[in-house]
């Protein structure tokens, strides 16, 4: 007889909870793929700094700004120089940026201490996985060409009240259950159901290589999603950004909501050379 189930707390039949069960039960029963790291392996990856060792890397930049308003397209162009260091063994790296050119439009004047900020900020922050990364149930998509492994994640509390919600509560700290569920709200047909406020994004798409390097990130927010893609030069065999693009919304006073896409392109690195 289809539909029948057995709850031995006398709750209430749900169709929604077996069909639950039983589709985390097809996605666990997938093999695992042939070739590639493991999810965990991957994590631990990204998560770890593959060049722990002291150094300086000085080099100039250029960002341009393409802010899209109700009254149309403005552009900001900016350049400057920058200074990346660790100063220690296995201490966070620190990015200083000095901006030697900005270009503003008349409209945007008003807001250029503001502009400033967001430049600087564009060129010395960089995503931190750490931050974020161990709050979500995260699983592999699919694997690339070149190497690369499309990741997704769902925040663990989403996930925890699903499987609550659904009669799960017995594969909670199972990670291949978690994941199971994670994916399945990770797709495109449940995004909507998911969407909330709370710290940090509720949801991330990652592509990442086999040493952990991030080359696109997209976190999602419940005002919007905030997507970076990044490109590497290789300098002195370790990958530093050549280029970063950034699509983002912030809001400005006076003008409201703005979307605004950054392109940033880093050149003339130099390893270890005094600063410029």
């Amino acid at each position: 007889m289809a539909g029948v189930c057995y709850n031995a707390a006398g709750m209430r039949c749900s169709p929604l909870r077996t069909v639950l069960a039983a589709f985390a039960f097809l996605l666990l029963a997938v093999p695992a793929l042939a070739q590639g790291l493991s999810i965990d392996a991957l994590v631990s990856r990204i998560l770890a700094d593959p060049n722990p060792q002291p150094y300086t890397m000085a080099a100039d930049f250029t960002a341009r700004m393409v802010f899209n308003m109700t009254t149309g397209r403005i552009s900001v162009y900016a350049a400057g120089t920058l200074l990346e260091s660790r100063a220690a063994l296995g201490e966070p790296r620190r990015r200083k940026a000095t901006l030697t050119r900005l270009d503003i439009p008349l409209l945007l004047r008003p807001f250029s201490s503001s502009i400033r900020r967001t430049v600087t900020d564009l060129v010395e922050a960089e995503p931190r996985p750490g931050e974020f990364l161990p709050t979500q149930d995260v699983f592999i998509v699919e694997e690339r060409a070149g190497g690369r492994t499309l990741v997704g994640g769902v925040r663990q509390d989403i996930v925890t009240d699903t499987m609550t919600r659904y009669g799960q509560t017995a594969n909670l700290r199972d990670p291949a259950s978690r994941r199971a569920i994670a994916r399945w709200l990770w797709s495109p047909t449940q995004r909507a159901s998911i969407v909330r406020g709370g710290p940090g994004p509720y949801m991330l798409s990652a592509l990442v290589d086999e040493a952990g390097l991030l080359y696109q990130l997209s976190l999602f927010y419940d005002w919007g999603e905030l997507s970076n893609r990044f490109a590497f030069a290789s300098v002195g065999g370790r990958p530093f950004w050549r280029e970063v693009i950034t699509d983002t919304s912030s809001e400005f006073m006076g003008l409201g909501r703005v979307d605004a896409t950054i392109a940033l392109q880093i050149s003339n690195h130099c390893l270890n050379c005094p600063p410029r």
